[in-house]
């Protein structure tokens, strides 16, 4: 049977960032703060809304974080509930190559930091839902990425014991390292890191690679 796979969502499946920027923007002018610009939110991406939240008020000079962060981080979420897919979009390629991976067997997951009910939002407004069953969020177990349990868990879910993980982040390899899985980068995601100094199997930066990378390397006999 092919390998099972695991992809990351923001940043790796979908280009998130402006709409994470946008809801940022809604919630600074509520606080009465001046924008931050698209860079620099897109720099706070990948390590789930709460860490994002806490960022953009440190970045601001929010005087009291500690107080204010639960509150925040709860109006982010309804603001972003009711804007999952404004602006973002699959990368190109992604749902056509999606389509294929499904058609040749593979078994399809997709582990986030994002809170589950926001990734849910996300993945079924463009699309991915119909090749991705199994969804595992930040809030779905008590660890998190870059602790492998998530993955883990996608792969108990898929039924196999081997499996290939997808991501783009620092933090991304750094969960595909501590499971000893193989893993492809997507250079075209929002790490900060060169790619050279990241853990990974192999790399793309267009998803139309990717069947071509599956097929003919033996990834899975790769650290």
């Amino acid at each position: 049977m092919p390998v099972s796979l695991v992809f990351d969502l923001d940043g790796t499946l979908v280009d998130s960032a402006p709409d994470l920027h946008y809801c940022t923007n809604i919630l600074l002018g509520e606080l009465g703060k001046p924008e931050l610009d698209l860079k620099t939110v897109t720099g706070f991406i990948g390590h789930g809304v709460g860490p994002l939240v806490k960022q953009v008020l440190v970045q601001t000079g929010h005087a009291h974080i500690d107080r204010d962060l639960q509150t925040m981080t709860d109006r982010f979420i309804e603001i972003y509930a009711a804007n999952p897919a404004r602006f973002c979009k699959p990368f190109a390629g992604v749902l056509e190559t999606l389509e294929t991976l499904q058609s040749l067997g593979h078994n399809m997951a997709i582990c986030t930091n994002k809170s589950f009910q926001l990734a849910r939002l996300v993945v079924d407004a463009v699309g991915i839902d119909r090749f991705c069953p199994v969804l595992i969020g930040g809030d779905s177990l008590p660890e998190r990425k870059p602790d492998p349990a998530p993955l883990y868990e996608c792969m108990h879910r898929l039924d196999t014991e081997t499996c290939i993980y997808f991501g783009d982040s620092e933090t991304d390899a750094k969960t595909a390292k501590n499971a000893q899985m193989p893993f492809l980068l997507h250079t075209k995601g929002y790490r900060k890191t060169p790619a050279h100094a990241l853990y990974h199997t192999a790399s793309f930066d267009d998803w139309s690679q990717v069947v071509g990378i599956l097929s003919s390397e033996n990834i899975c006999s790769k650290p």
